[in-house]
């Protein structure tokens, strides 16, 4: 039996799987805790309730995906969307919390191997996949192979810089993809847009139907 957990800037998320199979899951908030070592003590918290909710054999090992998630050190490092800004060596703390070996990796990477090996990347030997959340992330599995890179942050689409000049990234640089199709730049290219039209406007996925006949603004 193995936990998996992602680490999202919103939420992180537990599922405990066996034989491939997710038998049982949890979330708990990723913000609001006094520190990387509070947030760390509640996912292990969240982790035990889970495993004693289940009549299973012993849990075996930890995978843990995360943005900035150095896969070669078991570090996530200075992620721009998460509450801690400095290094948080996660895979040892969480090992050290549930007594059982912890691997931490990119999570858009751990996305990639999942589909790669339990959905729709199933017999492919070349796989792109994309993860649009908080952030966006990218994972790229290349003749059979998870591409890392030297320092394991290989393949990171949503940090491609799209305009020199453009808006401003979490990350620190400005006009990366990131910045304009995650979950906060879409936010914010709708309130501009309402901004420039004059228009109040309702939150992406709350939009009222039009009255009838009004046209639908486009």
């Amino acid at each position: 039996m193995i936990l998996g957990i992602d680490i999202g800037g919103t939420t992180s998320k537990l599922g405990l799987v066996h034989h491939g199979q997710v038998i049982a899951r949890a979330r708990i908030a990723t913000e609001g805790h006094a520190d990387d070592r509070a947030f760390t003590d509640a996912l292990a918290q969240a982790a035990h309730e889970l495993i004693r909710s289940k009549d299973l054999p012993p849990l075996q090992a930890v995978g843990i995906g995360a943005p900035n998630a150095n896969q070669l050190t078991g570090i996530i490092e200075m992620a721009p969307n998460l509450p801690w800004k400095y290094d948080v060596p996660l895979a040892r703390m969480m090992a050290d919390r549930l007594g059982v070996p912890a691997v931490l990796g990119n999570d858009a990477n751990a996305a990639a191997l999942g589909e790669w090996r339990y959905g729709a990347g199933q017999g492919f030997r070349d796989l792109l996949v994309v993860t649009l959340g908080t952030g966006v992330g990218s994972g790229f599995i290349v003749n059979g192979q998870l591409v890392l890179g030297s320092a394991g942050n290989a393949g990171e689409l949503g940090h491609v810089i799209m305009d020199v000049n453009g808006r401003a990234c979490t990350c620190g640089r400005r006009g990366c993809l990131e910045a304009y199709v995650s979950i906060r730049g879409m936010r914010q290219t709708y309130a501009e847009l309402s901004a420039v039209h004059g228009r109040s406007g309702h939150p992406i996925g709350h939009r009222r139907a039009p009255h009838r006949g009004s046209s639908t603004i486009r």
